[in-house]
């Protein structure tokens, strides 16, 4: 993992190496020093991860035009009530009721705002689906059944936890939602999602190279359920012919992974959460992490604006911008992601 030093440029740390041994009186005033500074580089830190992620959000808006100011998103709260309805009739194993409360809060944001374009009976599909993918993402599912989700899924087996039954429930609805490619790749796409999981815990103290650059973009479009939620954004209600978008789904993929970096940076900066992308692309590139999320940002822009180019009907564009400041406001209006606090009205 880098260092601070290494992680942002800034002048606000304190080279002990020069303090002369005679001027520590003893272990007492040592503590003193050191809890102080501790504090020092405490305050320091969380004022450059403040100062950095409020650019960057900032140049989000601005380079990509996206506005979220007067979203709303299921006004009368009907998808919210028909998800809860179903949750309420789950039984989750071990998974506490705390747990899977606060997941499916998220859920119902994410399904309304990312996709309240959407049919209501896809959004509450969305939502379910997204409520069982956080329990595994959290690893609420113990790796030993995760271990034997496809070999089951294969046989038709009973899964060796209630999640992964759900899961499997919900996927088996999704040739009602979406076209026979989309749903294929959204199963293929849960599948990959499950197994990285479960690699990526047993893999967490793997070093990593510096020439691993696309090892690196390889397990960030694997665990990121960016596909899933691509072919999402296109329910057969509404868009029957697949091929109006089929050639935005690899920016749509982008765009939801790159942005989800940026807008999630400033939580997990503070829960002190580094193995993720951001700071795995630091490590493997040499670069800062406001370079990487500046170079992040880049990508993002160039796939939004490609789409905008690509998709040819009026329907399409407009669904297109729906998406896209959906997702953002989904990052605004979860507190899971702390942004009013760090940006108070200014965006909304």
């Amino acid at each position: 993992m880098p260092s601070i030093e290494q992680v942002f440029t800034t002048s606000s740390f304190v080279d002990l190496k020069h303090v002369k041994k005679n001027s520590l009186p003893d272990q007492n005033v040592c503590g003193l020093l050191a809890g102080i500074m501790n504090v020092v580089l405490t305050s320091s830190y969380l004022q450059t991860v403040t100062e950095v992620s409020t650019r960057v959000i900032a140049e989000f808006f601005e380079k990509t035009g996206i506005s979220i100011r007067s979203y709303q998103r299921d006004p009368e709260r009907i998808i919210e009530r028909r998800v809860l309805e179903q949750v309420a009739t789950w039984k989750l194993g071990d998974v506490a009721p705390e747990r899977y409360q606060r997941h499916t809060t998220t859920s119902i944001s994410m399904a309304t705002t990312t996709f309240g374009h959407t049919h209501p009976d896809v959004q509450v599909h969305i939502a379910l689906f997204t409520v069982l993918a956080l329990c595994i993402d959290d690893l609420e599912v113990k790796s030993t059944a995760l271990d034997e989700f496809v070999s089951r899924l294969h046989t038709g087996r009973r899964q060796l936890h209630p999640v992964l039954d759900y899961l499997v429930e919900n996927l088996q609805h999704l040739p009602e939602y979406f076209p026979p490619y989309a749903a294929a790749a959204i199963f293929a796409a849960t599948i990959q999602f499950i197994n990285s999981t479960v690699f990526d815990k047993e893999a967490e103290s793997m070093p990593l190279s510096q020439e691993s650059l696309p090892y690196v973009l390889y397990k960030r479009a694997r665990n990121s359920l960016g596909e899933v939620y691509g072919f999402y954004v296109w329910d057969k209600y509404s868009f029957p012919d697949i091929s109006v978008h089929i050639q935005v789904i690899s920016d749509t993929m982008t765009y939801l992974n790159y942005a989800n970096d940026i807008l999630s940076f400033y939580k997990e900066e503070l829960a002190g959460e580094t193995g993720n992308f951001v700071h795995d692309r630091a490590i493997v590139t040499g670069y800062t992490i406001e370079k990487v999320l500046s170079d992040l940002l880049d990508e993002v822009v160039v796939s939004v604006n490609r789409a905008r180019v690509l998709l040819k009907g009026e329907k399409e564009r407009q669904t297109w911008e729906q998406f896209l400041a959906g997702y953002v406001a989904f990052h605004f209006f979860s507190p899971r992601y702390r942004l009013l606090d760090l940006t108070g009205s200014q965006y909304v």
